[in-house]
Parts: structure tokens; C-alpha cells; sequence
């Protein structure tokens, strides 16, 4: 089996190779324009990207995965199962519409469409069990129960620090932003719950106080699922690795095991989360 997924994957170039994954690319505009981008950009073609997005006179969009690269990248692997996992489909509507016109126009190829039911970090702990699975060789139908279990038990917290982009994206009105941002407030999202929809679960003056209210909600959550150990991805877009180190080393020193990486952002979450953004998405297991 192949796994593909697109560029909302929060995971950097080296991590993607040693896995084995095919990744598609969203495409990335600025005013309209194409805008050079690749899953290969280096950490300071990003940082320019990320400025780009703090001028409110710029606005960076994306679009749709484009039909005619899935369908290039599925026929590269005649003769394996691909399986094509996307981040939660009430976040990218365009790319699920393209996915079910492909599967009309060319039933040949072996895809089994997949949705995450999760977006960035969690989409990205998810994708990575899926692809150490394929690689452990787990069989096809083990595989397809296994996803489902990963979807129920991953969550997905972020933080917000410009409440200003959260605005001119439409995501919070004015006043709100004003407010926050004079009171220092950082807003704390989820897209849990509903999959695919970001939701506001409360705000905080700092990183650190955002890290110590992330680890009471997976404690919390560790009871109630009866867990035993926890696989999680932490991404970062802006200066933020500090509040990231934190939070890996509020994970290390829980009394049971969990599995952190760090990894800064690819170019396709920065015009949906903002430019100054750190979020973490896991998934507990049982025995």
C-alpha cells in the first residue's frame, strides 16, 4: 500500500521521506497571483511567506488539491492500494469534490479515499500512525479499523496569537480583536468536537498557561479513555518554539509515555491559522 496526503501536513521534509509518504500540494496564492511554494521550502522561504501574511494589505489564499496532480501522483503506483488521506472534509469541501469526481472519472485506479476527520497537527499525528502502520506492514483491512480508532482518540488544541488575521479572515469580528489584543488575550481553538470546525475552548495571557491547560484537557481525557500512552505532533508557525519546548517537556514528565515531535509549519496552514500560531494534535491509546 501507498499512503498520499496533501500539504495541510505538519510534518518536515526529513520525517516525510523516512516515512515513505507522497504528499500533494495545495496550491498558494498571493493577491491572486501563484505564489512559489513547495514542501521542500526551507524555514526561511517560509518566514518570508510569514511576513507576507502579517502585511494587511497582502491576502494569501489557497484552493482545492488540483484533479490533475492527485491523478498524476495515483498513477505512479500502478500496481499498489493507495490510500489517500486529506485533513477533515467540512474544512476543504473543494478537495473532497474533487476527490469524488476522480473516482467517477477513473475507476481503475485503487484509491481508497480517506477523511482524516482532523485538521493540521491532529490531521498530521494521524497521517503519521497511518504511514508507520503501511510500513509495519499491517494489512489493508486492519488498517481501515485502525484509522477509525485514530480518529475517534486524536484531538486537536491550538493557540492564537493575531487576532488581528483572525479578523481580516472574517474569523472574529473587530471589536473582539481590538479587545483581545489590548488585554494581551491568546485564544485557545479546538476542532475536535465538530470535526473540521474551529472552536474557541477558552483564552489565556501566555504560552505557558495555554501549555498547563492543554495538559489538564489530555489528562482529563487520558481517564476517561482509559489510556495508557500517547502519540503527539506539535506544530509551530512564528517564534514560538520556546512555548513548544515547553509543552514537549510538560508531555515527557507525565507518569505514562508519550511520543512528542516537533515539527514548523509547511506553507499550506499559514493562510488558514495565521502567522503566529502554535497548536498540538494526539492521539491516546489503550492497552
Amino acid at each position: 500500500m501507498k499512503v498520499i496526503c496533501d500539504s495541510a501536513l505538519q510534518l518536515e521534509p526529513p520525517r516525510v521521506k523516512e516515512l515513505n509518504l507522497q504528499v500533494v500540494e495545495y496550491p498558494i496564492f498571493l493577491n491572486g497571483e501563484p505564489y512559489p511554494h513547495s514542501m521542500t521550502m526551507s524555514r526561511e522561504e517560509k518566514d518570508k511567506l510569514r511576513l507576507l501574511l502579517k502585511d494587511k494589505n497582502n491576502k494569501v489564499t489557497t484552493t482545492g488539491l488540483k484533479a490533475q496532480d492527485l491523478l498524476e501522483t495515483y498513477q505512479k503506483y500502478p500496481e499498489e492500494k493507495i490510500i489517500s488521506i486529506h485533513q477533515a472534509g467540512k474544512a476543504s469541501t473543494a478537495t473532497y469534490q474533487t476527490l469524488r469526481q476522480l473516482r467517477m472519472d477513473h475507476p481503475d485506479v485503487d484509491v481508497e479515499f480517506v477523511d482524516a476527520h482532523h485538521l493540521t497537527a491532529a490531521y498530521s499525528v494521524i497521517v503519521l500512525q497511518v504511514a508507520e502502520a503501511v510500513n509495519r506492514g499491517m494489512n489493508y483491512e486492519d488498517l481501515m479499523e485502525y484509522i477509525k480508532l485514530l480518529r475517534k482518540n486524536t484531538r486537536h488544541l491550538g493557540c492564537v496569537y493575531d487576532l488581528f488575521y483572525l479578523h481580516r479572515t472574517g474569523r472574529i469580528g473587530l471589536a473582539k480583536a481590538l479587545m483581545g489584543s489590548a488585554m494581551k488575550i491568546i485564544a485557545l481553538l479546538s476542532s475536535s468536537d465538530d470535526p473540521g470546525v474551529l472552536k474557541s475552548i477558552g483564552k489565556v495571557k501566555n504560552g505557558l498557561q495555554a501549555n498547563t491547560r492543554f495538559i489538564q484537557i489530555l489528562k482529563e481525557e487520558m481517564v476517561q479513555k482509559q489510556g495508557t500512552r500517547v502519540k503527539a505532533v506539535i506544530s509551530i508557525i512564528g517564534p514560538h518554539e520556546k512555548e513548544a519546548m515547553d509543552l514537549k517537556k510538560k508531555l515527557d514528565d507525565l507518569d505514562f509515555p508519550v511520543d512528542s515531535e516537533i515539527h514548523y509549519t509547511n506553507h499550506s496552514n499559514m493562510p488558514h491559522a495565521g502567522p503566529d500560531f502554535y497548536d498540538i494534535g494526539y492521539t491516546i491509546h489503550g492497552q
